[in-house]
């Protein structure tokens, strides 16, 4: 080791104390000189050792492959999940849904499906569970085969389902989030260069960012000294170039008249002008479609 003992060095060896049956066999020897660094010298208990020599040697490890559609399916195969009429359907919802999506061959995660994915792993996690599924598939295969009874099957599924989502129902919307953001928080605030607070609000720097639900669905971040404070930005990782031109689920307000919010949504059928939230007694606020030609980011 180093004189300061801040580095431990260590030689790794081995010596044939009994040869046995490798005096009559022994496989072939190509890696001569490997083999003799890793002999050990004739020394010991307690000798002192001098190193010759200290090379330092870096490895990078590599995290694994991205799925295919034919990995994936692949996949299911082996943990038994899914059944040869059902693997292409499973591919192309997680792509209808948005869970996932194609770069070339590739399929990358959404934060859509990150999200599903954090919510049903902690509310729901027997259900998502390989094996789980497997012995779904194999009791399915025996109705399918007449030798165990539908109904049977699935009053035992939804006895125990059923009291799941009783007791999720039961659960705050705002404790339910906490947990989404404190699972999902390595990837929708991720450490910052210079050190700073990731979830710190950049707009008032006082409130802390988490993620928040739209009245009209879906899920951003927002801070949470609101009303104070407007910021938002769409849910998934911070990205300074989409956050200036991107338009929230809750809109993107472009001032006041009368008292009255006037902001820009993106619509099932396009991006429109809305005057007023919506509420209980106005469920229907004056809206106008925006021409197609106006980018809705510039409005």
């Amino acid at each position: 080791g180093s004189d300061d003992g801040q580095v431990g060095l260590r030689a790794n060896g081995q010596v044939v104390l009994f040869d046995g049956f490798l005096r009559v066999y022994e496989e072939g020897r190509d890696d001569v000189v490997d083999e003799d660094d890793k002999r050990l010298p004739q020394i010991n208990n307690g000798d002192a050792m001098d190193k010759r020599s200290v090379t330092p040697e870096q490895h990078f490890t590599q995290p694994p492959p991205r799925y295919t559609e034919a990995t994936l399916v692949k996949r299911m195969e082996e943990l038994g999940i899914g059944r040869p009429s059902t693997y292409a359907s499973i591919v192309t919802t997680i792509q209808d849904r948005e869970y996932v999506r194609k770069d070339g061959n590739r399929l990358i995660p959404e934060d859509k499906g990150r999200l599903v994915t954090a919510f049903l792993e902690n509310y729901f996690r027997r259900y998502v569970g390989y094996d789980f599924t497997a012995d779904l598939e194999d009791q399915l295969d025996k109705v399918s085969a007449g030798d165990a009874a539908y109904k049977e099957v699935l009053r035992r599924f939804w006895r125990d389902f059923s009291a799941a989502i009783a007791e999720t129902s039961e659960l705050r919307i705002t404790e339910v989030l906490e947990k989404i953001n404190e699972v999902l928080e390595p990837h929708l605030f991720p450490p910052t260069e210079d050190g700073s607070d990731p979830r710190l609000c950049p707009n008032c720097e006082i409130g802390r960012l988490s993620m928040r639900t739209a009245r009209s669905g879906g899920a951003f971040i927002g801070c949470s000294n609101y009303p104070e404070c407007r910021y938002t930005r769409p849910f998934g990782p911070p990205d300074p170039e989409a956050e200036a031109s991107a338009i929230p689920p809750d809109g993107k307000l472009l001032g006041e008249d009368q008292g009255d919010e006037i902001r820009v949504f993106k619509g099932r059928f396009g991006p429109y002008v809305q005057r007023g939230p919506v509420t209980e007694e106005n469920k229907k606020p004056p809206r106008q479609s925006i021409p197609k030609d106006w980018p809705a980011e510039e409005v």
